[in-house]
């Protein structure tokens, strides 16, 4: 028996906050980062809440959130009892939101109280990552990045505002929009495919094409600003049902050991993916046809298709390999044991198109390295 959620509720527009205008509670908790309170983000969202509610602010996400921000948050969370809690930032404020919402929910199990069933509104300030609309959180612990995969972690209520993308600086856009085309391609790609995510993969693939580096050139274009949005919300559905595979693996422990956003590490990545994934050739070609790239057979069209990649890299400016990015090669060569080990332990790996034994992924490694 096969199932595909379409939670949650999405609300969006540039009149979509005045959603949080209808939230009879008393107790709201925002989870976000500092940069979202200097930047008086966080204004916005209290400024809609109702006037007569205690609000608490949790500020303490981080790029790449970690188990200790997760506690930090968990604490907070069991203090405060929030009947709403809100998920504003990027896709680490949304993640670590959710790994704080799950933990606590299982520690107030654990004490035998229940948690009032909290709604939980997710706000995203960037395209890419689609975590308002998963069920999926991925949080560091060391030199490891966790990915968890649990139902409880789905938002009821995802809130899309372009206004919030308005004012992102170049290397994010990039960074997130590509993701949103990893996304894209690893939920089209997946063993676990089927037609509803096929249409949304696509779909968002499309939008991607035809919108990002208008974006990346003028983020105050309103248009290709929310059509990125879109784009970014629909891959997120489609891979929270279909799930990703190894360029995410892969993409998750580079991040974690050489700290590179988790974007970029996607970005760097996915060209030799491509190449790698023989067994989905057929498909990479019914994705290029639908970015409109030339090739006659499936293995022409693969071919065009990381050559595509290649160039949108580059006008993005986002690094071919690791080696570009200036990571030192002996640290590299060190740590690939434990690079093997994240790949093989991610969920992503799953559902990936091809198996790989250990020289293939080491031969992989080595041609991120230096992009060969």
């Amino acid at each position: 028996m096969n199932k595909f959620m379409i939670k949650p509720e999405i609300i969006f527009g540039e009149d979509s906050l005045n959603y949080l205008q209808g939230r009879e509670y008393k107790k709201f908790l925002i989870v976000t980062d500092r940069s979202m309170v200097q930047l008086k983000l966080v204004d916005k969202i209290i400024e809609k809440l109702p006037k007569d509610s205690e609000i608490q602010i949790f500020s303490e996400v981080e790029p790449n959130p970690t188990v200790d921000v997760v506690e930090k948050g968990v604490k907070e969370l069991f203090h405060f009892q929030p009947q709403c809690i809100i998920a504003l930032g990027g896709g680490s404020s949304i993640d670590a939101c959710k790994g704080i919402l799950y933990f606590g929910n299982k520690l107030f199990e654990s004490l035998g109280k229940e948690n009032g069933n909290m709604e939980f509104i997710a706000i995203p300030t960037t395209s890419g990552t689609g975590s308002e609309v998963t069920s999926y959180s991925v949080i560091t612990k060391g030199n490891s990045k966790i990915a968890l995969a649990y139902d409880e972690m789905l938002p009821k209520v995802a809130l899309l505002n372009p206004e919030f993308m308005k004012t992102l600086p170049k290397k994010i856009i990039a960074d997130t929009g590509i993701d949103v085309l990893t996304h894209g391609m690893e939920a089209y790609v997946s063993q676990n495919r089927n037609p509803f995510t096929n249409a949304m993969a696509l779909e968002a693939m499309k939008l991607i094409g035809a919108n990002l580096l208008k974006h990346y050139e003028n983020p105050k274009d309103l248009i290709p600003r929310e059509n990125v949005q879109y784009a970014s919300c629909l891959a997120g559905i489609a891979f929270n049902n279909s799930s990703l595979g190894i360029n995410h693996s892969i993409a998750h422990s580079l991040g974690a050991k050489f700290h590179i956003s988790h974007g970029r590490s996607n970005g760097i990545v996915m060209p030799y993916v491509i190449e790698v994934n023989d067994e989905a050739e057929e498909l990479y070609g019914e994705i290029a046809s639908q970015l409109g790239l030339p090739g006659e057979t499936p293995q022409e069209k693969r071919k065009v298709l990381k050559i595509y990649m290649e160039m949108l890299k580059e006008k993005l400016e986002i690094p071919k390999s690791l080696k570009e990015l200036g990571i030192d090669f002996e640290e590299f060569k060190r740590l690939i044991p434990e690079i093997l080990k994240d790949i093989k332990n991610d969920i992503c790996t799953t559902y990936n198109p091809n198996s790989l034994n250990d020289e293939e992924y080491v031969s992989l490694l080595l041609k991120i390295y230096f992009g060969e």
